[in-house]
């Protein structure tokens, strides 16, 4: 009886072990392409390091006699098996920008302690190349396969995810798929992702906190910010004040690890704060040749799907900015002050969107996050990025409408950048009894089904696919969008042997 009659699954796993050097070497390869989304060219809408990325994996493939193919450098894939039914993996090969605060070098692909250090590793690296051997060595056990199997490699997925959109629209969707971006074992519903900026409007430019003090711009002219309109009073011993800019955040989907404000203040002003910096345990103070202050604030950077992961650099440099106002004697309208107060009331150091008003939860699919990522303040614009994620259980437009209105009567215009829409598999659907007995013949543990605030490749596969590995229950930190980011050997060839049986459950088992 050939292996694709039989009416129950064997465990073919351990095939894959044989290649643990092979996949150890091309992951550590793959780790020191720096492949953040760069500046587009032709035939590399991402830039040049995704494309680099993609053109190393589809040659890998093809040098193990794989069929690929390049879709416009947005995705490409490999391919093996005949018929007219596709099963899929997908992965990506982009990544966050590296950050700040590494003791590894984020790029070298270093091996230390069985782990193979650098960013992308984990996410989505490490089980990309994994999902390349696997099929390979399904491919050398002789197994007829019953339909194609596709490993399709996106380089947009940290970044919207466009790069699936522009594959599908030229390429067929798979009868089943999943992707190995997550952990173990099934995860069949991922929350709803709304990437949104707050803009404060033309006439009401704001800096942060503030602009020079009124009792003393008539004596000494405008304020260097400009008319006097882009900025906000202070009262901070009668002395001048103003942010001169403040930038902080790398990516949508990161707590900020970082945040540097500019500070223009008179002296005694700028002695004041240099003594509030000095016992302050996240943010520093320096003088700048040209008298100005830089406060730089250190955070720790963490996965926004989920901000108490990280330490949030924003939120503590607008607290700190916000308690140099203390003191003052009336309320302050001005359009920074409204800025100070809409951070420090409206979200502050929270997660869960209490005090915008939008908090729910579910007890299955979890809370509603709220990630501060990025901002960006100076003369010539003032920008908040939010990164709200919506248990798939309520109305995510919905709730994104109401927080517009609200923000709205404030002055303040929120404009959608990204939404993904949420992904929910009923627990019945036959891919999941798949990857289930994959899971179990593997481990011995009994599958189950889970959901998480993370987003993956699976969405876009309109209910035909789930998320799949390639973390375990229980497994270390792998530090996913953090410093150091790593895989663990032994857990990968351990998650290598999980897909290369679910690959077989895929296409070399009968369908239920």
């Amino acid at each position: 009886m050939s292996a694709c009659e039989q009416t129950g699954p064997s465990d073919i796993s351990e095939a894959i072990l044989k290649y643990e050097s092979d996949i150890v070497r091309h992951i550590r390869e793959l780790v020191r392409i720096r492949s953040v989304a760069g500046t587009p060219e032709p035939g590399k809408p991402f830039g040049e390091g995704p494309a680099r990325a993609l053109r190393y994996m589809l040659e890998l493939g093809e040098s193990m006699g794989f069929r690929s193919a390049d879709i416009d450098g947005y995705a490409g894939h490999l391919e093996y098996g005949e018929g007219d039914e596709m099963a899929a993996i997908l992965v990506h090969l982009d990544t966050v920008p590296e950050g700040e605060g590494w003791t590894a070098d984020p790029f070298g692909g270093d091996v230390e302690g069985g782990r193979i250090y650098g960013r992308g590793a984990a996410d989505d690296k490490g089980p990309a190349v994994v999902a390349l051997y696997a099929l390979k060595a399904f491919a050398d056990l002789g197994i007829a396969p019953r339909r194609r199997l596709r490993i399709i490699f996106g380089t947009n997925e940290e970044n919207g995810m466009t790069d699936m959109d522009h594959y599908f629209a030229q390429e067929p969707l798979p009868e089943f798929g999943f992707s190995p971006d997550a952990g173990y074992p099934v995860i069949h519903a991922e929350k709803g992702i709304y990437v949104v900026e707050l803009n404060w409007k033309a006439r009401t430019q704001p800096q942060l906190i503030g602009a020079r003090n009124r009792s003393s711009e008539s004596d000494s002219g405008p304020s260097p910010m400009g008319n006097g309109t882009t900025g906000s009073d202070i009262r901070l011993s009668a002395v001048e004040l103003c942010i001169v800019s403040m930038e902080g955040g790398s990516a949508p989907n990161m707590v900020p690890d970082s945040c540097r404000a500019v500070v223009e203040a008179g002296e005694e002003a700028a002695r004041m704060i240099l003594q509030a910096a000095s016992g302050h345990e996240r943010i520093t103070a320096d003088r700048m040749e040209n008298g100005r202050l830089v406060l730089t604030a250190a955070g720790k950077s963490g996965h926004g799907s989920y901000p108490p992961s990280g330490i949030n650099a924003i939120a503590h440099m607008a607290a700190f900015l916000a308690d140099l106002a203390l003191g003052s004697d009336k309320e302050d309208a001005s359009p920074a002050a409204r800025l100070k107060a809409f951070l420090a009331k409206r979200i502050g150091f929270e997660a869960f969107g209490e005090s915008l008003g939008i908090a729910c939860s579910d007890p299955v699919h979890g809370r509603l996050t709220v990630n501060l990522a990025q901002v960006s303040l100076n003369a010539e614009e003032s920008r908040v990025i939010l990164n709200i994620r919506v248990p798939v259980v309520f109305d995510g437009e919905e709730l994104v409408s109401q927080l517009r209105n609200r923000l709205q009567a404030d002055g303040i215009r929120l404009t959608v950048q990204s939404w993904l829409p949420p992904l929910y598999v009923p627990p019945e659907h036959p891919l999941i009894r798949k990857l289930n007995r994959a899971y179990e013949t593997v481990t011995g543990e009994s599958a189950g089904l889970l959901s998480i605030g993370g987003g993956t490749y699976a969405r876009k596969l309109q209910g035909r696919g789930v998320a799949f590995g390639a973390g375990f229950p229980g497994g270390p930190d792998n530090h996913a969008h953090q410093p150091d980011e790593f895989v663990g050997i032994a857990d990968m060839m351990r998650h290598g042997r999980v897909c290369l049986q679910a690959i077989y459950e895929l296409i070399g088992m009968p369908d239920d």
